[in-house]
């Protein structure tokens, strides 16, 4: 069984979120939340943190299920 990694960047300040970015497959629902975070915090930090404390970004992560065809 895959999982895929699925990511929002929101703003807490704005009220929004993009849409949905699908990322990587994992074969382990471990390995993709693992790198979830990696990526939530790479983000964040490339955002730089006066723009991430001004509008109160967050990032939100999903692993979902891909049944095996």
């Amino acid at each position: 069984m895959k999982f895929l990694l699925v990511i929002q960047i929101c703003s807490a300040m704005m009220q929004q979120c993009t849409e949905p970015v699908q990322m990587n497959s994992y074969n382990s629902h471990y390995d993709c939340a693992t790198a979830g975070f990696i990526k939530g915090i790479t983000v964040i930090r490339e955002l730089g943190e006066e723009y991430v404390n001004d509008k109160r970004m967050l990032m939100n992560f999903a692993c979902t299920k891909q049944e095996s065809i």
